[in-house]
């Protein structure tokens, strides 16, 4: 029985992010086109774009959807380039927790980027990744030993996932291992958008003896398709100014630490 749950939960997650991908090209749906193009019915598109918009994907309207454009992932360089120094304090701060000798993970994304920048020229480091840009960036670093999960490539975020790159992770085991984000929140967890790479990244949550989100103030409260972990899993969240002390307050009841980083303005 909790195989074919499984199944079923597979299979409205897939149908979900067919949805996405729908909206993000037409930017508007209708429950009627849902139902023809995915072969359900009416009812089941109609239970999934509610439970879409309480996890802030899309807006409900009548009949059909429209574009949460506010919760959507966008091209990697262009969200590179997005609150950039927000990015470049928490990866500054994050940088102070790795040592000589240290074995680590960087998950893909663009925090994770960051961090990395800053480790082109250290000493004694192995990084174990899924991320092509991070790969290019620290594979002619002498003092870094690169181990790459390897698997398919998915291009508009040139990371690494499936089983190939899965079965490697499960057999690595790190001292620090980074994560980014699209959401964090005291409801979903943890959250992203695909869910070939959080299938790495929850084997790597449980194979890293710390683990540090690294999360900028945008990503507080904001939800996306799948999730990557439940909050108790976390160690060490870094991010910049929380303005919502309330909301601070309940994050801290999940017992890991938040780091709050100096500057970090956003970009204009």
């Amino acid at each position: 029985m909790i195989t074919i749950a499984k199944g079923v939960k597979k299979v409205a997650e897939n149908r979900k992010e067919q949805i996405l991908n729908i909206l993000k090209e037409k930017k508007s749906v209708r429950i009627l086109d849902l139902s023809k193009q995915l072969k359900v019915s009416r009812e089941t598109v109609r239970k999934d774009i509610m439970e879409m918009e309480e996890e802030g994907l899309l807006k409900k309207t009548y009949g059909g959807a429209v574009l949460d454009e506010a919760n959507i992932e966008t091209d990697y360089e262009r969200r590179r380039a997005e609150n950039k120094g927000q990015k470049e304090s928490i990866a500054d701060r994050a940088y102070q927790f790795i040592e000589s000798g240290d074995t680590i993970y960087l998950d893909y994304g663009t925090s994770t980027y960051a961090l990395a920048e800053k480790l082109v020229d250290f000493k004694d480091l192995t990084v174990v990744t899924n991320s092509i840009p991070i790969v290019n960036l620290l594979i002619h670093s002498p003092g870094v030993q690169l181990i790459i999960l390897g698997g398919n490539v998915r291009k508009n975020e040139d990371s690494l996932f499936g089983t190939f790159g899965l079965n490697s992770a499960k057999e690595i085991f790190v001292d620090l291992g980074f994560f980014g984000c699209a959401g964090i929140d005291t409801k979903s967890g943890v959250t992203n958008y695909h869910m070939g790479e959080i299938e790495i990244s929850k084997v790597m949550i449980h194979h890293s003896k710390t683990v540090i989100l690294l999360a900028d103030d945008t990503k507080f409260g904001k939800s996306a398709l799948y999730k990557t972990s439940n909050l108790a899993d976390l160690d060490i969240v870094i991010t910049t100014t929380m303005k919502d002390l309330e909301a601070e307050e309940e994050f801290l009841k999940y017992g890991f630490e938040i780091i709050k980083t100096e500057g970090g303005e956003k970009d204009d």
